[in-house]
């Protein structure tokens, strides 16, 4: 009995430091993950005012307060919130209520944005659903990427932690002979449109680029210049019609990779939500070049 007790004791102490180094592994992977999002802070001392705005149908008050908490957290000197929508979330200093008649116009999620930009008091405005949530480390990203952008994008997970459309290219959907161009014949671009993060947009490819309405941010006289079609709701394309007006003139879609948002719920994605690999990367580059 002490024998067979021993060998258990023994067999025990190996399975516990089994578990011991797979429990390791698993820390030293989100260190890893974390690390990956975590940026130095800016060396200058250069400050980025910001416009957060909000839509909401006044539903997601849970979500939004832990929006504003995750803003508070990144300790921004100088920035406003604006909620459109019937929030009853209380006004401070910082937060502005503006509340929207919904019997209008079905999900009219496009006049609602073209009100904050029309409100928003600093110039880099960001819009964004009532479900985004903001990284401690997003605006130590924007720091260190800088502001020089027309429109951009950053970073965006799903609620699984998987990566969302956020810097994508939609080459097949908006013009289905580029895939003939590029000479691939299989469905490589219908299933891979989510672009490598170090990937520097150009003038070439932009037109086959695209941001989600779900959360960007854009120049304030940009936003201005070229509102939102108001004749849209959601659901019908409002971002596509957008991406594609502001390609035609010449606004170039750019990513931030130091700066992250998540979602407070889990989004459908789509089969083409896979990155690109560099060999399709390049050839998707040559194409546009020569178109």
């Amino acid at each position: 009995m002490l024998k067979f007790n021993f060998i258990n004791d023994i067999e025990n102490r190996k399975k516990n430091e089994i578990k011991r180094k797979e429990l390791l592994i698993k820390i030293q992977q989100q260190i890893d993950d974390t690390n990956k999002f975590t940026v130095r802070i800016a060396d200058n001392t250069k400050q980025i005012n910001f416009s957060f705005g909000i839509i909401t149908n006044g539903l997601n008050d849970h979500y939004i307060r832990q929006i504003i908490l995750s803003i508070e957290q990144n300790n921004i000197p100088n920035y406003e919130i604006i909620i459109v929508g019937n929030s009853k979330i209380d006004p401070t200093d910082r937060i502005r209520i503006i509340p929207f008649d919904e019997n209008i116009k079905r999900a009219w999620i496009t006049r609602k944005k073209n009100i904050i930009t029309e409100q928003a008091k600093y110039e880099n405005v960001v819009l964004l659903h009532d479900y985004i949530i903001f990284d401690n480390y997003w605006y130590n990203g924007f720091l260190r990427w800088g502001d020089d952008y027309e429109w951009c994008v950053n970073r965006i997970v799903n609620y699984d932690k998987t990566r969302f459309r956020d810097y994508t290219a939609v080459p097949t959907y908006l013009d289905k002979s580029l895939s003939q161009i590029v000479g691939v014949n299989d469905d490589y671009y219908y299933t891979h449109c989510l672009l490598p993060y170090d990937y520097e947009n150009t003038i070439h490819t932009n037109k086959y680029m695209y941001i989600s309405g779900s959360y960007y941010i854009i120049k304030k006289h940009i936003a201005l210049q070229y509102p939102l079609d108001e004749n849209l709701s959601y659901a019908e394309g409002e971002d596509v019609e957008y991406s594609n007006r502001l390609h035609n003139n010449n606004i170039i879609i750019k990513c931030n990779p130091y700066s992250r948002v998540g979602f407070l719920k889990q989004k459908v994605s789509t089969r083409w939500e896979n990155v690109m690999d560099n060999e399709h990367l390049q050839l998707f580059v040559s194409a546009c070049n020569r178109i």
